[in-house]
């Protein structure tokens, strides 16, 4: 059925216009009106990444929302130790993931210049650099855990010791994750972004049943009950089961045209760019972890200065972020598609289109931001409660900071966006540059500052993220607006 699926969208999309087929015309910056021929193929693109995120997202959210089923004082315990690991998680898995930015941009290049071969050889030479970051990042992370979780839980040794056992076991699939992204890098480069979608439609069916099996246990099958390391093993057993499904669609249908196993040509000029590439973007992903991180250390401050055993804001914290990612997901999903027509267009030699392409896709994501801010403006608390059902004293927690978040929203939208299509364009160091400079001048020491410090609580820790978020895309929208990405040659 996904063979069929996947050959039916191929012949599909494989008819529709070029995302190139656009004259070079300037962009209008100063207008409301969207460029609908511009908006309708970002959205063509966009829209099975979306899908795709949002599918893939629910492999970690039903982590927290089936935890938070438990009993009540574990359920919060469990839902902390998730806000501490993933960060943790991310921080390793990411890095290497970020093989993806690279592989992206060039293969968009060489797609647009019309030479499938070489476009081919772009995914190869990136699996091979993939299978050797991704173990050894899965082998680092596997011992670095233990210390890295020792070191950030501050909200309850509970939270520490289930934090560090669930991200030991999600260290297991940082492998299937990075070589995941590569392929995941070269179909959305070529315009194929479905096919992600479908295979992580059929990570999070996988990866619901998987959890309910081991978070609980069940008894007929001999599965003992596992709790938060149950999900864990869910999560990893999933990431393989995507890895498998997009290597099987690589080699079969229309994409047997760009030969990627048949010469395995190991090109180091090509490995060495996207090594270059994926530096500067790993290390703005590590940066972002470990700013979130910190976040999360401080409003473990905060519930330990509140006295008793209790992990209320931090498990509130990440109510609120995993709410959030319903938000942000949009935004990092059309940046996706963005970065695609953004090196297309660049390959092709319209550096004027790739920047309407940025343009009307940021235009667009801030209209989708009002939309749904406006829904978690108006019930946070019942948006929240659905993540902690069996303790109020959560959602009660939360309500207030979600509010502040949402006024965030269309910045937040704007800077991923942008981030996104300068991605596309190769301009990674200077996102990685950016990112560095916001976190740790803005976001860590005002989090610090307002939160444990002077004792402004959840609201002040959020307050903080709400100002990074918003100076994210202030500074992505003046880079993008200057001319020297289009210069980047790769």
């Amino acid at each position: 059925m996904v063979g069929f699926a996947l050959g039916y969208w191929s012949s599909a999309l494989a008819s529709e216009a070029d995302l190139t087929a656009l004259p070079d015309d300037a962009p209008k910056l100063l207008t409301l009106r969207l460029e609908m021929t511009i908006v309708k193929r970002v959205f063509r693109l966009g829209a099975w990444v979306i899908l795709a995120m949002l599918t893939q997202f629910f492999v970690n959210y039903f982590d927290t929302l089936m935890v938070g089923r438990l009993e009540p004082e574990l359920a919060t315990a469990s839902q902390a130790a998730l806000g501490l690991g993933m960060p943790v998680f991310w921080a390793v898995g990411g890095f290497f993931a970020a093989i993806g930015a690279g592989t992206q941009a060039i293969t968009g290049r060489r797609f647009a210049e019309g030479k499938p071969v070489e476009t081919g050889q772009v995914l190869f030479n990136s699996l091979c650099v993939g299978l050797l970051a991704g173990a050894f990042g899965g082998i680092f992370g596997w011992f670095a855990t233990p210390i890295a979780v020792e070191a950030l839980a501050s909200a309850s040794p509970l939270q520490a010791a289930l934090g560090a056992e669930y991200t030991q076991i999600r260290m297991i699939g940082v492998l299937g994750m990075v070589v995941t992204f590569s392929y995941k890098a070269f179909f959305d480069g070529i315009g194929r972004t479905y096919v992600h979608l479908w295979a992580a439609l059929a990570m999070n069916v996988f990866n619901i049943g998987l959890n309910y099996l081991f978070i609980f246990g069940f008894d007929p099958l001999g599965i003992p009950r596992m709790e938060l390391a149950g999900a864990g093993y869910a999560s990893v057993i999933s990431t393989y089961l995507g890895l498998a499904i997009m290597a099987y669609v690589s080699a079969s249908g229309d994409f047997k045209r760009f030969e990627i196993y048949r010469h395995r040509k190991v090109d180091t000029v090509v490995m060495r760019n996207i090594i270059r590439l994926l530096v500067p973007s790993g290390t703005a992903t590590v940066i972002l972890m470990a700013g979130f991180a910190l976040f999360m250390y401080f409003v473990g401050q905060i519930d330990a200065a509140s006295g008793g055993t209790a992990n209320t804001y931090t498990a509130a914290t990440k109510a609120i972020m995993d709410t959030s990612a319903l938000c942000f997901m949009p935004a990092i999903a059309f940046g996706t598609a963005t970065a695609t027509c953004v090196s297309q267009s660049l390959g092709a030699g319209k550096p004027n289109l790739a920047a309407r392409y940025g343009w009307e896709s940021a235009r667009l994501g801030i209209y989708a931001m009002l939309v749904i801010g406006a829904v978690f403006m108006v019930i946070p608390e019942q948006i929240i409660s659905v993540l902690a059902p069996n303790d109020p004293a959560v959602p009660k927690a939360a309500a207030a900071s979600m509010r502040m978040v949402t006024l965030a929203l269309p910045l937040m939208s704007v800077g991923l966006i942008l981030a996104q299509a300068l991605y596309g364009a190769g301009a990674n160091v200077f996102v990685a540059v950016a990112e560095g400079i916001l976190h740790f001048g803005v976001l860590v020491p005002l989090t610090w500052l307002l939160g444990p410090k002077l004792g402004f609580g959840m609201e002040g820790v959020w307050f903080s993220a709400s100002l990074y978020v918003s100076l994210l895309g202030v500074v992505m929208a003046f880079k993008f607006a200057s001319k020297g990405w289009r210069e980047i040659k790769l």
